[in-house]
């Protein structure tokens, strides 16, 4: 059936013509006027409209500056003299015949506009500082190698140290050959323990000197992921466990089992959780549950173990919604193609391999799509368990806004790590669904 151009043009203005001013109206603008606070260093604190200034202030960089009767006007309408007869305000309620009205935003917009024409704002435009400052100062964003030193020269010698670190740690980083040397003089490799042994004649002003060298060249180098790298790691292990292990228990429940409707209400059940019960039953779990199994005390509290105890609760709380649409898409090939597949004598993991999930590619786009983007702006799970911490080791880029924003009152900045991350989802997404769809199999 092919429409006339009177019903396009009608379901357009019904239908497509209000989703595109929403759209608008929820994301084009916000986003680029995000992109222009990006390039600003407003705190977010203080008023884009001063709320008062002093009568001098305002008379001469405000009154006097202005040009133009319509502006001067428009200013003095919402600005009065307060009692004192020493500062002006803002009047945020303005009489309206016997009502009165709270200030609109587009006056309020009018008002930014003839104020920054004068030079009265807070938002002051600093270019690509921010984008910069990321990647150029932002020691924590990045990652970066760090010398982690293993001796402090108030502590006692180490009697021993291990051969495959005397070398690595220490010797290759004296440059200096009297001071090897004498480092040689005191420590002699023991064979049978594969270490350097600490001589115990050496003498108090010997020792302080080995002292000194120890402490300013026995160090290591360690990779610090930072906020990217957490980020990454969290997105790359989230997406393929999340994934294999939703795909292993649609497989499993696709199957003619009893009790597989009251398995899939189990496994879908975290997904519906509230995120303050998800995060008291696994803090629960950490601290009382995993240290009995295990015997590790610490684990939400490890730098170490952390990134890897909130990936395995973000894992337990998704695969549950991502498994649903893997059952979705399996149920919809057709049973037909399967049983021809075994007539012709493929066997089960042939059938999965060659059959199944070529045809469950559709589902597999979807699923890569959502955890992949949901991956990049984890935010909740890992905020209710950890804060981002220890220091700032599951710190995703979201956190990490949040913190820059609401915690140091960097509001420009975050907003241009924000930005940052929304044309990186942007460009990931883009592609995976553009190789994703390239690959699906139609029907």
């Amino acid at each position: 059936m092919i429409a006339s151009k009177k019903s396009k043009a009608f379901y357009f203005c019904l239908f497509l013509l209000p989703a595109l001013l929403l759209y608008t109206l929820f994301f084009i603008s916000p986003f680029f006027q995000g992109i222009r606070y990006s390039f600003t260093d407003w705190n977010g604190i203080v008023p884009e409209i001063p709320f008062s200034m002093s009568k001098v202030v305002f008379e001469e960089n405000v009154i006097k500056k202005l040009h133009r009767q319509k502006d001067f006007d428009y200013i003095s309408k919402f600005y009065a003299l307060d009692e004192t007869g020493e500062n002006y305000h803002l009047i945020t309620w303005i009489k309206d015949g016997k009502d009165s009205r709270q200030i609109t935003t587009a006056e309020r917009r009018r008002i930014k506009r003839i104020l920054k024409s004068v030079g009265i704002t807070s938002v002051k435009f600093i270019g690509f500082k921010n984008y910069q400052d990321m990647f150029q100062h932002d020691e924590r964003f990045i990652p970066r190698i760090e010398k982690r030193y293993l001796f402090n020269e108030f502590d006692d010698l180490p009697e021993t140290i291990p051969a495959k670190n005397y070398k690595k740690n220490l010797l290759n980083h004296i440059s200096q050959k009297d001071e090897q040397e004498f480092i040689l003089k005191f420590y002699q490799f023991n064979k049978k323990a594969n270490a350097y042994l600490l001589d115990q004649n050496i003498s108090e002003a010997d020792a302080e000197k080995l002292k000194s060298i120890l402490s300013a060249n026995m160090y290591q180098n360690t990779l610090i992921p930072g906020v990217i790298g957490f980020t990454l790691f969290f997105a790359f292990f989230n997406i393929i466990f999340a994934n294999l292990l939703a795909l292993i228990l649609a497989l499993i429940l696709d199957t003619k089992m009893k009790t597989r409707n009251l398995l899939r209400s189990i496994f879908f059940l975290p997904n519906v959780l509230s995120l303050i019960i998800v995060a008291f039953i696994w803090s629960f779990v950490f601290r009382l549950i995993l240290p009995a199994l295990t015997g590790i005390s610490v684990w939400l509290g490890s730098a170490d173990l952390a990134p890897y105890a909130v990936l395995m609760v973000t894992i337990w709380q998704g695969c549950g919604y991502l498994m649903i649409i893997y059952l979705a898409g399996l149920q919809s090939i057709p049973v037909e193609i399967t049983e021809v597949a075994a007539i012709d004598g493929a066997n089960e993991l042939q059938r999965l391999f060659r059959v199944t999930l070529p045809l469950l590619l559709p589902a597999l786009t979807i699923c890569l799509f959502y955890s992949l983007s949901g991956s990049l702006k984890t935010f909740d799970v890992i905020m209710a368990l950890t804060s981002g911490g220890p220091g700032y080791a599951t710190t995703p880029i979201v956190l990490d806004i949040y913190f820059n924003a609401f915690n140091n009152n960097q509001f420009g900045y975050a907003t241009a790590k924000a930005v940052f991350l929304c044309i990186i989802i942007m460009l990931v997404t883009g592609i995976q669904l553009f190789l994703m769809k390239k690959r699906e199999v139609e029907l």
